[in-house]
This record gives C-alpha cells, structure tokens and sequence, in this order.
C-alpha cells in the first residue's frame, strides 16, 4: 500500500534581488520540502500540518505575517 502524502508548513528566509530578507511560509509535499531545503539553509518547519501542497496546487510562498500566511484551513484560501 502507498503511503499517504503527508503537507507540512515550512518557513525560509529568502533575499530578494533589491530589499530585505523576508520570511515565507507554504505547506509543502515532501518533494516540494526537500527543494526548499536544498536550495535554503534557512528552510525550518513551522509547526503544521495540511490538506494539500500549495506549491503543487499553483499558490507562491507568502510572505510570513501576510494575511493568507496564517493557519487558516486548506479549504479558506483562495487558489
């Protein structure tokens, strides 16, 4: 039997090409998690867990604090 995919909440810091570091949060599938990872040292869990990946669904990272960002249900967004 395959296992169930498993959606959890990460945070990373990222640094645009003109501004401040910023914190963004996403609920992510393992596949999306492991990229982030890779590719930001910063990249931590933040304490949640989901119904779906935001990155595989089509929704950007947001910034941490955004009014979207916090723990709303899967079903609250707005795609």
């Amino acid at each position: 039997m395959k296992p169930q995919p498993q959606f959890l909440r990460i945070q990373w810091e990222d640094t645009p090409e003109q501004g401040e570091a910023v914190t963004l949060e996403v609920m992510a599938c393992l596949r999306h998690r492991q990229e982030i990872a890779l590719a930001h040292p910063s990249a931590r869990g933040a304490g949640a867990r989901g119904d779906a990946c935001d990155l595989c669904d089509s929704r950007q990272a947001r910034p941490l604090g955004s009014e979207l960002s916090q723990f709303a249900p899967q079903s609250a967004r707005v795609p």
